[in-house]
């Protein structure tokens, strides 16, 4: 008669730890599932991250090993109990950082659930006797149950696990205002106070229509955009391809991400400040860490790198592939940038061939376009995916001559002028009141100069030059 074989002794994590190369046994609570992968071998691992009273974070790493993806966990809540038994310890990283195996061979798993610890699913090799467990998991629960909010958030909020269930992820390219979705994001920067973070994934975010009384229109205009909340200098680090965004949210959720990091964000929700997005958090996000060589974060890298190879990579996404031949330029052979590269670039003086929209132009009236008694100059702002540039319609010098290039013959007729304005800023001649504006697409050249050869970065300007426009 074959001997039954002993139950599995536990020990605790901060134990486990120290037993490299030897089969332990552990509960812990799962705080973290990522995305199942197959191997080269095609075999399923589905890497888990769980806590006990003796290692609360920020948890410890299971991977688990499957001929079949049916046979992962399937987590059901974010606090299920599993329990490991004979999984062998061992190093990575150099010998740095401590994991686990579990393999089917000679390890098995088990899920619990409820205040009752029901076991809802376990592998086919799983022989043991639940109820000699329940006792270790009640005194686990117990444990967090009584420990501080801190440790709690970390549970049910930065680590939180999904149901395991098809996930499906937006790109910043597919957002609406006023619809949740869930994003895969590329952290950027973060304020030192974490109230805010700056996301990006490469595409480009839909254009916004502009809303604002006529009233409004003779004040300068007040973008949202990236480059006006952060200084040139952290920007150099940026992409300068692709739409970032600012996230605002409650500094809890983010204290465990940095700069450089993947994550999953969960249930968030869109509006539009000033002509610009901004990504709210809800009381149901979740912030999920993600590894560099998630499937997901290499897709995403992958549509980048592709897109960064395209001679038209640096168009935006919504006038591909060009725009619809409003304006002409004298620099046909240019190739384009973003207005990204245009800020970020290494010297103060140079020219840009780029694709934007004129969101507002100052002064509002078309009566101060050809001013000669204030030598008034138009400043128009322009908007691309990337960032907004406010730019010159012409050098001081010489008005008339580069305002008559830009505008056409007859320029100085007012109603000419103001049709014209009207149709490159996107306004309807029947509206009178409050109406949205969504400016066409336009290409145009620009010239970054300055005024002050003792400091030209502080006073680096821009104009539009070499522009005509053709309706």
């Amino acid at each position: 008669m074959a001997k039954k074989r002993d139950s599995p002794k536990l020990i605790k994590i901060k134990d486990a730890i120290n037993l490299i190369h030897q089969q332990v046994s552990l509960i812990g609570i799962v705080l973290e599932q990522r995305e199942p992968k197959q191997c080269r071998t095609n075999d399923w691992i589905c890497t888990l991250r769980i806590i006990d009273d003796t290692y609360p974070s920020p948890g410890f790493t299971v991977n688990v090993f499957s001929n079949t993806l049916e046979e992962l966990p399937q987590i059901k809540n974010h606090d299920d109990m599993i329990l490991f038994t004979r999984i062998k310890m061992q190093t990575f990283d150099s010998g740095k950082r401590v994991s686990a195996a579990c393999n089917k061979r000679v390890s098995s798993f088990a899920l619990f659930e409820g205040e009752d610890f029901v076991c809802y699913q376990c592998t086919s090799n799983f022989h043991e006797e639940e109820a000699l467990y329940k006792s270790a998991m009640a005194d686990l629960r117990k444990f967090f149950a009584s420990r501080s909010e801190v440790v709690r958030a970390l549970q049910s909020i930065s680590y939180r696990t999904e149901p395991c269930s098809v996930e499906t992820f937006s790109f910043l390219r597919e957002i609406k205002i006023g619809k949740r979705f869930d994003l895969v994001v590329r952290i950027l920067h973060a304020d030192e106070d974490m109230s805010a973070v700056f996301v990006w994934d490469g595409t480009d975010a839909p254009p916004t229509s502009i809303l604002a009384k006529r009233s409004e229109e003779d004040k300068a205009f007040s973008s949202l955009s990236v480059h006006t909340l952060l200084s040139r200098d952290i920007l150099l680090s940026f992409p300068t391809v692709g739409t970032i965004l600012r996230v605002s949210l409650s500094s809890h959720l983010f204290r465990r991400v940095k700069p450089g990091d993947w994550v999953k964000l969960y249930q968030l929700l869109c509006e539009v400040d000033k002509g610009s997005w901004v990504i709210k958090v809800t009381n149901s996000t979740v912030v999920r860490l993600l590894a560099q060589d998630d499937r997901l974060v290499e897709k995403i890298m992958r549509i980048y790198d592709k897109r960064l190879s395209s001679k038209l990579g640096h168009i935006p996404f919504w006038c591909f592939p060009s725009p619809p031949g409003l304006t002409e330029t004298d620099e046909n052979c240019a190739p384009f940038v973003t207005l990204m590269d245009i800020i970020t670039f290494p010297k103060v003086t140079c020219k840009y061939r780029c694709i934007v929209r004129v969101v507002t132009a100052y002064p509002w009236q078309v009566d101060d376009f050809c001013s000669n008694e204030n030598r008034l100059r138009v400043l128009l702002t322009l908007e691309d995916p990337t960032a907004t540039l406010e730019a010159f319609l012409c050098d001081k010098d010489a008005l008339i001559y580069w305002q008559e290039y830009f505008w056409g013959l007859g320029f100085q007729d007012t109603e000419t002028l103001r049709k014209k304005r009207n149709w490159l800023l996107g306004i309807r001649e029947s509206s009178n009141f409050v109406a949205p504006r969504n400016p066409p697409w336009i290409e145009c050249c620009i010239l970054s100069y300055y005024t002050n050869k003792a400091d030209p970065w502080k006073t680096r300007l821009y104009r539009i030059f070499g522009t005509r426009l053709l309706n």
